[in-house]
């Protein structure tokens, strides 16, 4: 894969943890409050971010598949999920923050979502295609 698509994912995932750290460190989540008079903002962030987050990693790892119990999943969608779950569960043991299913849901359907598309533009513009011969 690209070597754009890794620095733009290792640059994503400082993105994120940014936020994540705002979020989590008392005296600067008053700097993610400018989104509370939108409604669902919380809701699409989380579907838009995870699922950028599972897009570049999907990319990065080739659109690679395994298979879970005779089904095939995305491997980086599954390291998202993962991770994002971790994250979520987490929010209990932090002061100031909460866990809230609601934003596990939008993150498991912007993952899988976004994961899809991935492997779509992977297969369209990125899989090595076999040379037909005339």
């Amino acid at each position: 894969m690209s070597a754009k698509i890794k620095i733009i994912t290792v640059i994503y995932v400082f993105i994120i943890a940014g936020i994540v750290v705002l979020a989590d460190v008392k005296s600067t989540q008053y700097l993610l409050r400018f989104s509370g008079g939108i409604p669902y903002f919380d809701k699409i962030a989380h579907f838009l971010l995870m699922g950028g987050f599972s897009f570049l990693v999907n990319l990065l790892l080739s659109a690679r598949s395994v298979s879970v119990w005779k089904l095939r999943y995305l491997l980086g969608s599954i390291i998202v999920l993962t991770v994002v779950t971790i994250e979520e569960f987490s929010q209990m043991f932090i002061g100031g923050r909460s866990f809230d299913v609601g934003d596990l849901v939008a993150d498991y359907a912007g993952i899988m979502i976004f994961g899809e598309f991935a492997r779509l533009i992977y297969r369209r513009y990125f899989e090595k295609k076999p040379e037909t011969r005339m």
